[in-house]
C-alpha cells in the first residue's frame, strides 16, 4: 500500500509542476522549448497515476503481474478504467504523450517556429507542440488526477 501512496503523491506533484509551468512560468518567460518539458512532466504524472491504479489491482490479485512495456499496462488499464469510472481517453492521451517523448529522444532535428516546438523524425514527419495543445493536455490530465485522488481516497 505504501508504494501506491508514493506513486499517487509523485503523480500529484508532477501534475502540479506541469500546471504551474503551463499557466504561470510559460506566459512569463515565453520560452518555446519549455513546451516539450511540460509535455514530459505531464507524461510522467499520468504514467505514475496509471501505475498506482495497476499496483492497487495487483495487490488484490485482480490483474496479473505482467512485467513489460507501458503499452501492455495500458491495455490492462483500459479494462480497469471502467471499474473505477476513469475516462478511457486518458489512455489515448498517454499514448500520444509517449509517442511525443519517444520522438524527441530519437529526433535528429527539432526547432522552434512561431511559438511552436517542432520535432522531426528520420522521415521528417513532424510533431508540433504549442501552448494550446499543452493546455489541453493539462486539462485532460487534471480530470484524471482529480478522479484518481477521489478513487484512491475512498479505497484507503
Amino acid at each position: 500500500m505504501e508504494k501506491i501512496k508514493q506513486l499517487i503523491a509523485e503523480s500529484n506533484a508532477q501534475f502540479r509542476k506541469a500546471d504551474h509551468l503551463a499557466y504561470v512560468t510559460y506566459p512569463m518567460v515565453r520560452e518555446t522549448k519549455l513546451l516539450y518539458a511540460i509535455a514530459e512532466v505531464i507524461y510522467d504524472s499520468l504514467e505514475k497515476g496509471v501505475r498506482a491504479v495497476l499496483e492497487y489491482e495487483r495487490m488484490y490479485k485482480r490483474i496479473p503481474l505482467v512485467p513489460g512495456a507501458l503499452e501492455t499496462e495500458l491495455e490492462i488499464f483500459k479494462d480497469v478504467a471502467e471499474r473505477y469510472g476513469f475516462n478511457r481517453n486518458i489512455v489515448l492521451l498517454l499514448m500520444d504523450l509517449k509517442r511525443l517523448v519517444d520522438a524527441k529522444k530519437k529526433s535528429p532535428v527539432e526547432f522552434v517556429r512561431r511559438d511552436k516546438f517542432v520535432i522531426c523524425d528520420d522521415d521528417y514527419t513532424m510533431s508540433v507542440l504549442d501552448i494550446n495543445k499543452i493546455k489541453a493536455y493539462v486539462m485532460d490530465s487534471r480530470e484524471f488526477i482529480e478522479k484518481l485522488n477521489r478513487v484512491m481516497m475512498r479505497i484507503k
